[in-house]
């Protein structure tokens, strides 16, 4: 979900002092507020969620190396040793960001996602995670308080970047609230993290009286101010709650999903537009062909008839279908001894041989080569089944069907 996005097309929802609050961004123009909102799933359209601190922790560290490529692994190793991240979990779950790079060692900040995620920030449509530090404008060099849901929160930045954020165990100002800041302060002061700071930044609603144990607390310059407006950091967080990612995948296959039911719908009407297209060719060409069909049938009927006329004269103009031809060439079949014909016929325009064989096998044999002659092939050839006498002999009846028009 690290993608580029449109300014235009997103908007961020935030939560301060207590409230969570929505925001968009008009092209070429600072952030606008729009309206407070009960939870960030009753926002439509991109969104981008501005991560609360008590959904991270983050963590600073010098690494001894100046090659960038380098250093996310060192650092997750740093975390792993912790038990701050799972190496299973480390894609979604860990943005290491290279703050400063100098000869032989680079600056460092960490920030992981705690596994458990407020059922409130489970937004299918959000684009983008953003740890809220990011997403604020803060000034150079100072240690920036607020209310997040009840609870103090602090950032402290290194120039504009911030270098550590919290949210603190205390609810309300007060000298442990108070110590607690110092200690963070001593330990990122003792291992170099931070620049002198400039002063002390306090954002929403503080009484006088808090501000004041804050200010003589810290001993820092204070600032009272409204909670500045957010903006969409440059570089995406690769954050992405497993639970939000589940809820991608599902969205992922519903899109799916509906493009195959569209396709198949679509391929479904393209399928009938083309079945209803080839029925009316269809019936196009079939008034064609019966158009064709009535204004040639005079034509056709007269050839019809010369046609019959010369098939019923076939039988006697054609040398090859005289009577004598044809028992000429059946008595060519015959073999030297052992069969004689008995009768040749011609009756209701069929071909009857009548025969003797001294076995079937020999009569079988005249039938198949009656039927491979080529002067008798203008017939078709069948034999019943040779009856057999006393003596072993067969009486065979071999029957041609004439493939032109039966003479009587």
């Amino acid at each position: 979900m690290a993608g580029k996005i449109e300014r235009g097309q997103v908007s961020l929802v935030r939560c301060m002092n207590g409230n969570w609050e929505l925001w968009n961004f008009p092209a070429s123009k600072r952030a606008q507020f729009v309206r407070r909102i009960e939870s960030p799933k009753t926002v439509s359209g991109q969104v981008v969620v501005a991560l609360p601190l008590r959904q991270t922790v983050s963590y600073a560290t010098w690494v001894p190396t100046a090659d960038r490529h380098v250093v996310p692994e060192m650092v997750q190793l740093q975390l792993e040793k912790r038990g701050l991240v799972q190496r299973q979990s480390v894609a979604s779950s860990l943005d290491v960001r290279i703050l400063e790079v100098q000869e032989e060692r680079s600056l460092a900040l960490a920030i992981v996602l705690l596994p458990d995620l407020a059922p409130e920030l489970a937004v299918e449509n959000a684009v983008r995670f953003e740890p809220e530090p990011f997403t604020l404008p803060l000034p150079q060099d100072r240690l920036i308080v607020w209310r997040e849901r009840q609870r103090l929160a602090v950032t402290i930045s290194r120039g504009r970047d911030p270098i550590h954020f919290q949210v603190l165990s205390a609810e309300e100002v007060s000298d442990e609230s108070v110590n607690e800041i110092r200690c963070i302060l001593l330990q990122l002061e003792s291992q170099h993290m931070i620049n002198e700071l400039l002063g002390l930044a306090v954002w929403g609603d503080f009484t006088d009286e808090e501000v004041d144990v804050l200010q003589q607390g810290l001993a820092l310059k204070t600032f009272r101010e409204s909670v500045p407006p957010p903006s969409l950091p440059a570089t995406p967080s690769k954050l992405l709650p497993p639970q939000v990612s589940v809820l991608h995948e599902k969205a992922r296959r519903r899109r799916r999903v509906r493009r195959l039911i569209a396709a198949a719908a679509g391929a479904y009407l393209l399928g009938v537009l083309a079945i209803i297209g080839y029925i009316f060719w269809q019936q196009h060409r079939i008034t064609e062909l019966q158009n064709q069909l009535s204004a040639e049938h005079p034509t056709v009927a007269a050839i019809q008839e010369t046609a019959d006329q010369w098939r019923k004269v076939e039988w006697a103009v054609d040398p090859k279908l005289y009577a004598v031809e044809l028992v000429h060439q059946v008595a060519d079949l015959l073999p030297p001894q052992g069969m004689r014909l008995t009768a040749f016929q011609i009756e209701k325009g069929k071909l009857i041989i009548r025969g003797e064989a001294s076995t079937a096998a020999a009569a079988f044999k005249l039938n198949e080569d009656i039927k491979h002659n080529v002067a008798l092939k203008q017939f078709r050839w069948d034999m019943k089944s040779p009856s057999l006498r006393p003596d072993g002999r067969a009486e065979f009846i071999i029957e041609g069907e004439p493939s032109v028009a039966k003479v009587d």
